[in-house]
């Protein structure tokens, strides 16, 4: 049996939230619990995984104990569901989100013997969900293991009659981030270009390290329309000019529609003005505030508010700074969010915090 969605704001008590999207004829549904691991969290998981209902993604953010006692408590390949183990320095806070499927049939995609996604349609589209993309071997430059996990996206894509054009959301978890966010670009731009990617993903690039000891690791969704009631499109940012602008390849926000949901994916946004420079350098307070007028200028454009919010990630540099959110929060009294607040190394070194959410709306 699935759980309701809980009413604790997560943002003030570590708790279990879950919220669902209902489509055309399947249901999505997003868990997040933002704390350290116990039984009853990963018992709150496994209630996901029913005759009907299938676990098609999971993440999670903790040191190597954490990580590990995941892996006791959930039998993680009877899930068939990939796992993005992602290694957090220093105790910072963690957490774990997932995503659900009932009501639909889907397909496990395979890449060197382990599953990497899931593949399924309905009457107006065909979906796939990827997790856990890891370059093939960890040994080869972080250029080209970049182009390494982008060619593995298009590939299996390609094993379901899809292409690397029909990704709306893609996320690159980087080791070192700052280190090489430069190369990186490159290559993605690259790969870009090589492959005609015209309408660029939403997209998170952010700093931690990866169990699997790569360079990075990679997330994607893609979606390809079968029918006119499937509609993606970009959806640009009021206060920002899109990031291409300055040699990043992706969208601030794509929105896709079917003929029961709006989905919007924002991709990871921070403080930076227009031109593209960072505010308030050095003031934690005052780029949260920056970050969040952005993302509700984004939301409100697509006709949206941050109660549409379904799922979220704010990336602190420092976890002392984790407090000034919920500061914010109080002050704004704003709605109980589900997000996962954690500590990552952000891709400019003068940017202290970075925010990513979806949100949704039932047509």
């Amino acid at each position: 049996m699935l759980l309701p969605s809980q009413t604790v704001s997560p943002l003030l008590v570590p708790g279990p939230v879950i919220h669902k999207v209902k489509h055309h004829t399947w249901i999505d549904y997003y868990f997040t619990f933002l704390g350290l691991p116990s039984d009853p969290t990963y018992s709150y998981i496994s209630c996901f995984h029913t005759a009907d209902t299938l676990v098609a993604d999971l993440q999670q953010f903790g040191d190597d104990h954490a990580i590990a006692s995941v892996r006791r408590q959930l039998p993680i390949d009877s899930f068939h569901a990939p796992e993005t183990a992602l290694l957090l320095k220093n105790a910072a806070p963690g957490g774990v989100q997932a995503r659900a499927l009932s009501g639909v049939i889907t397909t496990p995609l395979i890449n060197q013997g382990r599953v990497i996604g899931h593949s399924f349609e309905d009457s107006d589209a065909h979906y796939c969900i990827l997790g856990d993309i890891r370059p093939s071997n960890p040994n080869t430059s972080r250029g080209d293991q970049t182009l390494d996990v982008l060619q593995t996206i298009q590939n299996v894509l390609s094993s379901v009659g899809m292409d690397f054009r029909h990704v709306v959301r893609t996320w690159f978890y980087n080791d070192r981030i700052l280190d090489w966010y430069a190369e990186f670009n490159a290559a993605r731009s690259t790969f870009f270009q090589r492959h005609g990617i015209a309408l660029m993903p939403a997209s998170t690039g952010i700093g931690v390290a990866n169990s699997a000891g790569a360079a990075l690791v990679a997330k994607a969704i893609a979606v390809l329309p079968k029918s006119p009631g499937i509609a993606i499109r970009r959806v640009d940012s009021p206060l920002q000019n899109e990031a291409s602008k300055y040699g990043s390849a992706f969208s601030r926000a794509l929105e896709v529609a079917d003929p029961a949901a709006r989905v919007l994916y924002i991709s990871g946004t921070a403080s930076i003005e227009a031109n593209g420079q960072t505010a308030h350098v050095g003031n934690a307070s005052k780029q949260i505030e920056k970050t969040l007028e952005v993302v509700e200028a984004i939301l409100a454009r697509n006709a949206m508010s941050l109660s549409d919010t379904v799922r979220a990630i704010g990336y602190f540099r420092h976890s002392e700074h984790i407090p000034l959110w919920h500061d914010y929060c109080r002050a704004r009294k704003m709605p109980p969010l589900p997000i996962l607040l954690t500590e990552c190394d952000i891709c400019r070194d003068n940017l202290l915090f970075e925010i990513e959410l979806d949100a949704a709306r039932q047509v």
